[in-house]
């Protein structure tokens, strides 16, 4: 599964807020909450790798500040999501790298 949600360093509050409006973390945080997705690969073209680290943060805040760290139906502890990012360099923006997703045992991509 992949999902598309891409656009200096600022306050904590000012960054939070820009990486929100640039990237829509809000959609993409209930795109991964509803496939159920505990690993998630973030890929983004090299000019935004700078984004990077706070990017994958805050999407894993918002998947556990939802409830992700809930328990199954049956009782068990669900693992929380992890965000990591595959920074190898692209080919293209708009190429989704599912080979090095599935060699980190991804369930889905954001890209």
């Amino acid at each position: 599964a992949s999902h598309r949600g891409c656009g200096a360093a600022m306050s904590g509050s000012d960054e939070s807020a820009r990486l929100e409006r640039v990237y829509d973390l809000s959609a993409t945080a209930a795109w991964i909450r509803a496939g159920g997705f505990r690993r998630v690969a973030l890929q983004i073209p090299d000019d935004l790798l700078h984004d990077a680290v706070n990017l994958a943060a805050a999407l894993e805040r918002r998947c556990v500040a939802s409830g992700d760290a809930a328990t199954a139906s049956g009782g068990d502890a669900v693992p929380p999501t992890r965000v990591f990012v595959l920074a190898d360099t692209t080919f293209g923006s708009c190429c989704v790298d599912e080979v090095a997703a599935a060699h980190h045992a991804a369930d889905a991509i954001v890209h």
